[in-house]
């Protein structure tokens, strides 16, 4: 009898195993201990909730991206228990999930990765350039700034835009401006760093962006959620923003700060691009390409930077295309992989070749470009991966071909 209660008990712990949708999700991915570590720290934190169809349909978008970022399985956990809060507070998950790469070398809160999230959303939508909007984000965690601060910025950068504020000057200027801890501060603190970056200098879209946040910083005393979705009045003022463009106006005086991108001119501003680029640079030579490449190789990943102390995926791209010895001219090439999915012509998989650009996705939404690397020849891509720095791959992987968006390129010939 104790051995047939025995194998019941076998069969009914194996059949729930194979039948837990949760599990089932990740062990493809995930080797078995890895597997129910992940499970594990999300059902600690969710309970019964873990296996609603919400947080499955989350753990199934999460899974590409913590592939690509390379994360624990520890940390795939806090991103799926940060998104689904984030998505309870009013984002969706597309918005959500543009904070992922600034959570996968760092620890956030939750509540601290949904603002940020917004913050994406938000200046996304208002057409803050995606290397000011980056690094701003980067520069602001450095110096310890919670969420709600860094909303804070994205709000003083996009208020900054309807009255011609040049974005990267700003950006530095919002730094020192704005307190790092704006969810536990007095409201006041948040505001006067707000007003002062922009030299009081402020319309009517910026009072309702500092109304809403007014709103969201007043939640952190309650337990209501947040409603991060935002009102209508808000959408409108993005909207707007969005689709001004910086010059056709009268400008302020110049801001006297640095930039916070260096080498990255204000619209309007000159430029040093007049200095002489490689003759001939539309024929690459493929030797070259590699050997420029390879010199890049084993640098660490870091997110919206591009240097060899430090790279993310399209800073080292556009550092490869303007070497001397590749010779892009500079104004040709943007440090965005949103706006180098626009570069030169589009090519498909099949007819790739060196010095194409090849881009991949890990979000939910295939036409969303997540990841972005240089391809060496039929076979290989150099990239930089947020968990191994840069390094080569084969074009074959599978997992890189499921994820493959588009590829564009720059060079009308190339050569041995």
């Amino acid at each position: 009898m104790r051995i047939l209660l025995t194998l019941l008990l076998f069969l009914v712990v194996q059949f729930s195993l194979h039948a837990d949708p949760f599990e089932d999700l990740l062990k493809s991915d995930w080797n078995q201990s890895q597997t129910l570590l992940i499970k594990n720290s999300v059902f600690q934190r969710l309970g019964r909730r873990a296996n609603e169809k919400d947080v499955l349909k989350i753990t199934k978008n999460v899974i590409p991206w913590a592939i690509l970022e390379g994360v624990t399985p520890e940390k795939t956990a806090d991103l799926i228990v940060n998104l689904d809060y984030a998505v309870k507070q009013g984002l969706v998950f597309e918005e959500a999930e543009d904070a992922i790469p600034v959570m996968s070398k760092r620890d956030l809160t939750k509540e601290d990765f949904s603002y940020i999230g917004l913050y994406f959303k938000e200046t996304k939508k208002a057409n803050i350039r995606e290397e000011v909007r980056n690094r701003f984000v980067e520069a602001a965690l450095e110096k310890n700034w919670d969420g709600l601060s860094i909303l804070a910025g994205g709000r003083a950068l996009i208020a900054g835009k309807l009255v011609d504020f040049p974005q990267n000057r700003l950006a530095t200027k919002i730094l020192s401006s704005l307190p790092a801890k704006g969810r536990t501060v007095a409201f006041e603190k948040l505001e006067t760093g707000f007003k002062n970056s922009l030299d009081s200098k402020l319309e009517g879209g910026s009072y309702i962006l500092l109304s809403n946040l007014k709103k969201l910083h007043a939640g952190e005393k309650g337990s209501e959620p947040k409603n991060l979705g935002n009102a209508r009045a808000i959408e409108s003022s993005l909207d707007e923003v969005g689709g001004i463009v910086i010059g056709e106006r009268p400008k302020f005086e110049p801001l006297p700060d640095a930039p916070l991108v260096p080498n990255l001119p204000e619209v309007g501003e000159p430029t040093d691009y007049d200095t002489p680029t490689k003759e001939g640079w539309e024929t690459l030579s493929s030797s070259a390409l590699g050997k420029v490449a390879r010199e890049w190789v084993g640098t660490p990943y870091k997110w919206a930077n591009a240097s060899k102390t430090g790279t993310d995926c399209s800073g080292f791209t556009y550092r490869v295309l303007t070497d001397g010895r590749i010779g892009v001219p500079e104004k040709m090439v943007s440090r965005a992989s949103s706006a180098q999915t626009k570069m030169g012509i589009g090519v498909t998989h099949a007819e790739m070749r060196a010095g194409d650009l090849i881009f991949f996705s890990a979000s939910p939404n295939q036409s969303k470009v997540t990841h972005v690397g240089m391809v060496l020849s039929k076979e290989e891509f150099a990239h930089a991966s947020s968990s191994r720095g840069v390094v080569i791959d084969k074009v074959a992987m599978k997992w890189w071909i499921d994820r493959f968006v588009l590829s564009r390129r720059m060079f009308k010939k190339v050569i041995d």
